[in-house]
């Protein structure tokens, strides 16, 4: 049975975290909260700040940019942790609603896009040239059948993929680019704090890696000098949760 108040704190504890991080760049940042439901028996959760507002960024303390975090959660039915379902990171000018870039991540998408890609809302004349004929190399019908479409293609209508399930960007990667890139005002400790986070989602994404490739797992412990016992064969998962590897 699964161990939904675990979930639950879990999805809190993520909560937390996304705020502290955030607070790095805006230290009057919001508290992100956590909203748990069981719809017909699926548990999912949303984490985001409360309306879903973008926090302001500043830069020698002017409010030149804003920022959106938000995340949707689920469960896996092979163990009782809780999974990220999508997520974006939002950049947008202090007046506007077009971003400037995203990050978002699907873990199911429903077409041939990368499940973890980067919108790029820009133009260059190069890109709108290469994008007004019919791609139809690709399955994607709004893709194959470009030069009929209504209005002209853009940059952001593109996907780049930035790594897949396991080694996409964090929130932490993205607001240290900010720091460096933009120069965005952030806490004397935000380096800091930012390079903690990281580590600990990273380190979760090995245990989520380790888990799915267990057979690797033993491989490299045995070379590295360990005894490793495999596993009872009634222990062992019964769907392949190896399909993340060959994830675009």
């Amino acid at each position: 049975m699964e161990d939904l108040s675990a979930q639950e704190r879990q999805t809190h504890d993520f909560a937390a975290q996304t705020t502290t991080t955030v607070r790095t760049v805006c230290p009057t940042a919001p508290d992100w909260v956590a909203e748990v439901s069981i719809h017909k028996g699926v548990w999912k959760a949303t984490i985001a700040a409360p309306d879903d507002k973008p926090v302001v960024l500043t830069v020698e303390g002017r409010r030149l940019l804003r920022l959106k975090v938000s995340y949707e959660c689920t469960t896996s039915a092979r163990h009782s942790y809780m999974l990220v379902e999508t997520s974006t990171f939002e950049l947008l000018p202090a007046k506007g609603r077009e971003p400037l870039v995203r990050i978002d991540y699907l873990r199911h998408p429903e077409s041939d896009v990368p499940c973890g890609h980067l919108h790029v809302h820009a133009h260059r004349d190069d890109w709108t040239f290469a994008m007004t004929r019919n791609g139809v190399g690709s399955r994607r019908r709004s893709v194959a059948r470009r030069a009929s479409a209504e209005r002209a293609p853009q940059l952001s209508d593109v996907h780049f993929p930035v790594g897949g399930p396991r080694l996409r960007p964090t929130l932490e990667d993205f607001l240290e680019m900010l720091i460096h890139d933009i120069g965005v005002d952030h806490t004397d400790d935000a380096l800091v704090v930012l390079a903690r986070q990281r580590q600990a989602w990273r380190i979760d994404q090995i245990r989520a890696a380790v888990a799915s490739l267990p057979e690797v797992a033993a491989d490299v412990l045995r070379d590295a000098g360990y005894t490793v016992s495999p596993a009872a064969e009634k222990d062992r998962p019964l769907a392949d949760p190896r399909a993340w590897l060959t994830r675009y």
